[in-house]
């Protein structure tokens, strides 16, 4: 099983790294290229897009990654069904995009973008489904191929779209073709690899995974009405500019959201399993993720703290400047979810899901109820704010319930981290005339230094850890393998 966990990974990290750099490409050029206004309309327009997306999936394709890992068998039931309730589902939400795009806040071409980027969405939703199979049945190769693919055309079309024909539109259109594309591939995939599925309704099947998926559907419209309800605000009571301000700042701590989310989907499966198989060993591998995790969200705080303005400056240029603050504030939540993402994704794999749903609720009133107070007064500046407190409160919220149940050790992780950081940061302060790449290179690399030689870790936990193993018991041993549905996909 290590040696899948490693495969598997590989491949995953691969196709998340491409998707990674064509998501910062394509970004810088469109931010740069196009300006703050159009970036504040894109910006404005998906997360409009991503709140109706939340319906798209709803948890079907966590369930199915959940159910069918413990039975393979159940591959072809799953696909008959889930497919022909997506395709139901997706009609009803594109209606429902196309009605609203004419009652949103008007900017140029809002109403076919909103179109596109709908379908792009949906169709997301499909790939999402299907490429749960080859996860379930842990052949994450294929998620890979299909994702490298999808993200190489995206990547070079979109580039061409906005660099030579500075068009957001055609850049919206390039999505939902190459989304479309890689879906196709996929299911050719499946089709030859697993099963010859075919549509199907079976309504005792329906009704089961209706009540299996609430919770994580629930979840999901908490989630993303946190991270899309802020730009919507934000663009329908300032003017658009604020939200290209802030976009870059959601964009740039997005791409760092994305590697976590990766890390952490890959260990669903192997939290899911292992909780039915060894308890033990599930909380030394949940453990083991916490430790890491703690670690690489002080680092990273610690380097956004100091380097945010110089990142502008060198990436998206002057014009963007009042991104920083922002930026810097959405760090700390960014931090944040280094944690509470893990800690989410373990809830789901011990059945616990429903368990959270009271704190997640709370948290999207929170969050709400603190961008409508915000960004009257201070904009972009005011929404970041907003994020740092809603992590803050779902983070405790969720670490007290689930230690009722589960010994997990966050608190014991954070003293040595925070006590690096803090010399660390002696760095920045003594070497600001530094380029910021060299700065930031410095950083990690002091920071790690005086982790270890603080005893914050071991050589032997970075090496275990490098190599997808558990660092102290036989976790590894038994079938330390990591999954999980990972975040959302960035549009």
């Amino acid at each position: 099983m290590i040696q899948n966990l490693r495969k598997n990974t590989f491949w995953l990290l691969t196709a998340q790294g491409l998707t990674i750099f064509a998501s910062l490409i394509l970004n810088i050029v469109l931010a740069r290229h196009l300006g703050p206004t159009y970036n504040g309309i894109y910006n404005y327009a998906t997360s409009i897009i991503a709140i109706f997306g939340i319906f798209v999936d709803f948890g079907m394709s966590t369930v199915l990654i959940r159910d069918v890992a413990r039975d393979l068998n159940l591959t072809k039931k799953y696909l008959d069904n889930l497919v022909f309730l997506k395709i139901i589902i997706g009609v009803i939400i594109l209606s429902l995009i196309i009605i609203t795009s004419f009652f949103v806040r008007q900017y140029h071409n809002i109403e076919l973008i909103m179109l596109f980027l709908g379908l792009y969405n949906i169709i997301s939703g499909f790939n999402y489904l299907v490429r749960g199979i080859f996860r379930s049945h842990n052949q994450m190769i294929y998620e890979a191929y299909t994702i490298i693919f999808e993200k190489s055309l995206l990547l070079i079309f979109g580039f061409i779209a906005l660099f030579y024909y500075n068009s957001l539109l055609l850049y919206t259109v390039i999505f939902a073709i190459t989304s479309l594309i890689g879906f196709a591939l996929a299911i050719k995939i499946i089709r030859q690899k697993f099963s010859k599925f075919r549509l199907h309704i079976d309504t005792a099947f329906w009704k089961y995974m209706l009540l299996e998926i609430w919770p994580y559907g629930v979840s999901s419209i908490v989630v993303t009405i946190y991270f899309s309800i802020d730009q919507v605000i934000l663009g329908s009571i300032k003017p658009i500019i604020q939200v290209g301000y802030y976009g870059i700042a959601r964009s740039t701590t997005g791409v760092i959201i994305s590697i976590i989310g990766i890390l952490i989907g890959v260990l669903f499966p192997s939290f899911s399993a292992l909780f039915k198989t060894d308890k033990k060993a599930f909380l030394e591998l949940l453990n083991n993720a916490i430790k890491l995790m703690v670690i690489l969200s002080f680092i990273f705080v610690l380097e956004m703290m100091f380097l945010s303005r110089g990142l502008i400056l060198l990436v998206f240029g002057h014009k963007y400047l009042n991104s920083v603050l922002p930026l810097q504030f959405l760090s700390i939540s960014t931090g944040l979810i280094f944690i509470n993402a893990l800690i989410g994704n373990a809830f789901g794999a011990v059945d616990k899901q429903k368990t959270l749903l009271k704190g997640l609720f709370l948290s999207m009133i929170i969050n709400v109820v603190l961008n409508f107070l915000l960004i009257p007064k201070f904009a972009a500046d005011g929404a970041a704010a907003a994020a740092v407190f809603t992590e803050l409160f779902i983070g405790t919220y969720a670490y007290i319930l689930f230690k009722r149940d589960f010994e997990i050790r966050i608190l014991k992780y954070i003293i040595r981290p925070l006590i690096a950081a803090g010399l660390s940061s002696l760095v920045f302060i003594f070497l600001s005339s530094l380029n910021v790449l060299a700065l930031l290179v410095i950083g990690i690399i002091v920071y790690f230094i005086i982790l270890i030689l603080i005893k914050g870790i071991s050589i032997e936990f970075i090496k275990d850890n490098l190599r997808f193993r558990s660092s102290s018991t036989g976790a590894g041993s038994t079938g330390s393998r990591s999954s999980g549905s990972g975040p959302t996909e960035s549009i």
